[in-house]
């Protein structure tokens, strides 16, 4: 590609140029060790689109490009957008004291973030380094359970007392300075426990000698230090909050998660959820940046499964061979009746696990979905069953044949969507991952099912003996 032109007119957005582009040009001056003109070009792209490049490198080079982004407080947005493995990284390559300058420049649940992911050594001297006094109140977060809300929160909240007024809210909020984001006013007691919220919206309509007691929306939705992370995101997104507060047991504010937070937490249990469903790790990091021994190790499991599954395949066809052999047709239908049932356990299983992992299935749901999902492959059954049978009679003349393929096509449909949506719903119950029934897992006892019923079907179909 052309050189890039680093001048001092070149838009901060990089509009122009596309994040390959960039990554391409970093890349080569970075190879090439031009540490003064990589430093000149990043001074011209967004944090976030440098992070977007770094995250495809290998956390060496990441790191070594990440240390010629100037000034500081660009450098806190870059690291902010980078993966977990760059982070960590980092923050364990370099000094104790450099890893101290990075954190400082965070918010305490993204600093608390980064320091569990490392290793127990590194954290402990970099928390022996780290100030008791801790005002942004640092260590008061790591008394939380990982993956709670406690850890995930800022301390830093903006309430009032709920006999404050209107214009002293108003003004309170106008003499703000460490506080960046304000989306709604908590209102608390005497002893500081939540007793309502209003929006800005709110505060600014209401009169301006109302208390907030008067306006406030004593209805809060709120999490405790306790809720799971995800469950709080799911709060955000079904009442379409902006940010939630934080209560302890006591139902004293403690804090607030805001919704960028929140859309890492749906965003990391994505990712995770669908590389369980493609049977694999669900471990942080890019797949560019693994080695392909982690990937081998990773898909493993995944791929003994599907292999022992479809050995005991190959048995049953073997149980078959008469059939097969005295009707050599049945073979050519044979991946359109198996591959049709598996298409459709996969539409049921995902429609399934992304309405469990976005709570809107619950166990409750389970008889009323399965007539649902019944019904839809009783159809589909009957409409492909019916083509495939008038495809057979067409291509073979053979009526035997097409009394085969098409109840075949049907029944496996129908089991089917009966394995992919029941699977979910036992893992749950087990205390598992749903999302492992989408994997490999279910499509190998789908197809076993189907080769099955489909070889049963045509040995009555043609009243062939079987060998013992």
């Amino acid at each position: 590609m052309s050189a890039v032109v680093l001048s001092d007119e070149e838009n901060d957005s990089n509009s122009d140029s596309s994040v390959e582009e960039i990554g391409e040009a970093i890349e080569r001056l970075h190879r090439k060790g031009a540490s003064f003109h990589l430093t000149r070009l990043l001074t011209h792209i967004a944090p976030g689109d440098i992070a977007q490049v770094l995250n495809g490198f290998h956390e060496q080079d990441a790191s070594a490009i990440y240390a010629l982004v100037t000034p500081p407080d660009r450098a806190c947005l870059v690291f902010k957008a980078l993966n977990d493995d760059h982070k960590r990284y980092i923050l364990s390559s370099g000094t104790v004291e450099h890893a101290l300058g990075t954190l400082g420049a965070l918010s305490p649940e993204m600093r608390i973030s980064c320091i569990n992911a490392l290793n127990a050594m590194r954290a402990k001297r970099i928390l022996r380094k780290m100030s008791r006094e801790d005002p942004e109140g640092t260590f008061d977060l790591l008394n939380y359970l990982p993956g709670s809300a406690g850890r995930l929160m800022s301390p830093h909240v903006f309430h009032q007392l709920d006999s404050t007024t209107a214009a002293a809210t108003i003004q309170a909020l106008q003499d703000l300075s460490e506080h960046k984001m304000v989306f709604y006013v908590y209102v608390v007691d005497g002893q500081k426990r939540l007793i309502g919220t209003l929006s800005m919206r709110q505060l600014i309509m209401a009169a301006p000698e109302k208390t907030l007691r008067e306006i406030m929306n004593p209805k809060v939705i709120k999490a405790t230090t306790r809720t799971p992370q995800l469950e709080v995101a799911r709060q955000a997104t079904t009442y379409r909050l902006l940010a939630v507060p934080v209560v302890d047991d006591k139902g004293i504010l403690v804090g607030r998660i805001t919704i960028d937070d929140l859309i890492q937490v749906i965003n990391e249990e994505n990712s995770n959820t669908m590389l369980k469903m493609a049977g694999s790790s669900a471990s942080k990091g890019s797949l560019l940046t693994q080695s392909p021994f982690f990937i081998f190790g990773a898909r493993v499991p995944w791929l003994i499964t599907a292999f022992l599954g479809y050995l005991a395949i190959s048995m049953i066809l073997g149980e078959f061979e008469e059939t097969l052999s005295a009707v050599v047709q049945l073979a050519f239908f044979f991946p359109i009746v198996i591959g049709m049932s598996g298409n459709s356990g996969t539409q049921t299983s995902t429609i399934v696990i992304r309405g469990m992992a976005l709570g809107q299935i619950r166990n409750n749901h389970f008889f009323k979905l399965l007539w649902k999902e019944l019904g839809a492959n009783i159809v589909q059954g009957v409409v492909y069953g019916s083509l495939l049978a008038v495809a057979a009679y067409v291509i073979f003349q053979n009526l035997k044949l097409s009394l085969t393929v098409g109840p075949a096509m049907m029944c496996n449909m129908i089991a089917s969507s009966v394995i992919a949506m029941s699977l979910p719903f036992f893992f749950k119950k087990m205390g598992a991952d749903p999302a492992i029934a989408a994997g490999p897992l279910a499509l190998t006892i789908i197809d076993l099912v189907g080769s099955t019923n489909y070889l049963l079907i045509a040995h009555f179909v043609f009243n062939l003996s079987n060998p013992a």
